[in-house]
């Protein structure tokens, strides 16, 4: 599954796929805000729901998967603040929380920083970097799958890691991770 195609048809197998492949992950993402695992799962439920249903207006999108993450994080939100309503006025957040939803933030900022990243690689180092490093395919898998040979998968995946080293310069945290691709 590549959720980065432009104009993916958003049919109950691709719909399956998606939700199988991202539900977990989505409801760790909404746990960081709202902090009650019902509610992360409610939250993401509604969220693919809501996908499902509009889902005509939603294959325009083109980054499906970073969409998605956008609207837990917005449903969120809206649930803290349906559910903060509800608390009495003089409730506080302690610093504790304070300090878990600036992590969240923080989490939200670094992945926008390397999704931005990403976004401004060659198609085909994108491509590559993106089933190698993020889904975990094998180089002969990839080289089949995109019509290439093994070599320039190999090549291709190093160019693109060289291009975010340099992207990246700035974020040493993102440079970290690099270091263990």
């Amino acid at each position: 599954m590549n959720p980065q195609q432009e104009n993916i048809r958003i049919d109950e197998t691709y719909y399956k796929e998606l939700f199988y492949s991202l539900y977990p992950r989505l409801v760790g993402y909404s746990l960081n805000f709202v902090k009650d695992d019902f509610a992360a799962e409610e939250v993401v439920e509604n969220v693919m729901l809501l996908l499902w249903e509009n889902r005509v207006k939603f294959e325009k999108v083109n980054d499906i998967k970073s969409y998605l993450y956008k609207m837990v994080k917005n449903e969120s939100l809206s649930y803290i603040k349906n559910k903060q309503k509800s608390v009495e006025l003089d409730h506080h957040l302690s610093e504790e929380d304070t300090v878990d939803f600036d992590f969240a933030i923080l989490e939200e900022e670094v992945y926008a920083t390397l999704l931005e990243a990403l976004h401004s690689l060659p198609l085909k180092c994108k491509e590559v970097f993106e089933l190698s490093c993020l889904e975990g395919m094998k180089y002969k898998d990839i080289a089949e799958q995109l019509n290439i040979s093994v070599n320039t998968v190999k090549s291709q995946r190093a160019r693109a890691i060289e291009l975010l080293k340099e992207k990246l310069i700035n974020h040493p945290e993102l440079l970290f991770i690099l270091l263990f691709i």
